[in-house]
């Protein structure tokens, strides 16, 4: 059983726009462009929506004295995924992820980080996922022995996206749809992905990540929500949107489609197409 709750909840966290300048390149190829991010052990892992056969699905983000560097990492199955848009840890672990395909194939891949490598423990899939719907964020939160997932459409412009959520059983590789909402954004305004990414922290907050992509070209624009909150009470799980949802943070030149939420911030990752991929974090103050 499910609950939806509309409330309006004031947000403790100031509204900032994020200074522009301070992006750190991970490539300037297309197919470098970020649309997930995690960081695991750390390291920081990243996946791209490549579809051609020579492409990257994977890969590592390193720390130099001279800037970050990026090694394309293999990927551990003999079938390429297509268009993957999320990437998550799954809580509990320090090795185990899943990445998620716009169609809602979900990737268990473990990371040896001695070996620098990923190991293929199979895949999930989501059910009743058709077109249109288009999944670009997906997270996992820990309920006591059970895990809650949550996975987003990402809409377009005045069609509103939507967030799923359910119980994923990793022992029978199910998952369990409960229910879902519509969410839209007021920002950006034009050429909109209402979910972009999204993450779920340790108290339930839901973050998504907005997006403006009039083509590869750009120019883009994207925005960080606190959309809601999940809370759980005689084993049913419930979703708090907050109606009044300003951004938290806005990028007036970039297109976010990874987030990965640290402590007291957010790393973001961009897909800027033409332009590649770049990273940052955030802060709240």
């Amino acid at each position: 059983m499910s609950k939806l709750i509309f409330i309006i909840l004031p947000i403790l966290l100031c509204n900032l726009s994020a200074q522009d300048n301070d992006w750190q390149l991970v490539g300037e190829e297309h197919s470098v462009a970020i649309s997930g991010i995690i960081t695991i052990d750390g390291q920081t892992i990243v996946v791209h929506d490549n579809k051609r056969e020579y492409e990257g699905r994977i890969g590592i983000i390193i720390e130099s004295r001279e800037g970050l560097k990026y090694r394309i990492l293999e990927w551990p199955d003999k079938t390429l995924p297509f268009d993957l848009e999320a990437l998550t840890l799954i809580p509990g672990s320090a090795t185990d992820m899943i990445a998620m395909e716009s169609q809602g194939k979900c990737h268990w891949l473990v990371f040896d980080q001695a070996k620098m490598r990923l190991a293929y423990n199979g895949f999930i899939q989501i059910p009743g996922i058709k077109w249109p719907t288009n999944l670009e964020g997906f997270g996992l939160m820990k309920v006591g022995d059970k895990f809650l997932a949550a996975w987003g459409h990402r809409g377009k412009s005045k069609y509103p996206g939507k967030l799923f959520w359910g119980w994923l059983d990793f022992n029978f590789r199910t998952v369990k749809p409960v229910d879902s909402i519509e969410i839209s954004v007021e920002w950006p305004t034009e050429h909109v992905r209402h979910i972009s990414d999204l993450k779920i922290a340790e108290n339930g907050d839901c973050w998504a990540s907005a997006s403006s992509d009039p083509g590869d070209g750009g120019p883009f624009s994207s925005a960080i929500y606190r959309i809601g909150k999940f809370k759980f009470e005689n084993n049913q799980v419930s979703f708090t949107r907050i109606v009044n949802s300003s951004p938290v943070f806005r990028f007036k030149t970039r297109k976010v489609e990874g987030i990965e939420l640290v402590e007291n911030g957010i790393i973001v990752a961009t897909d800027d197409e033409n332009f590649g991929g770049y990273i940052k974090t955030v802060y709240f103050k």
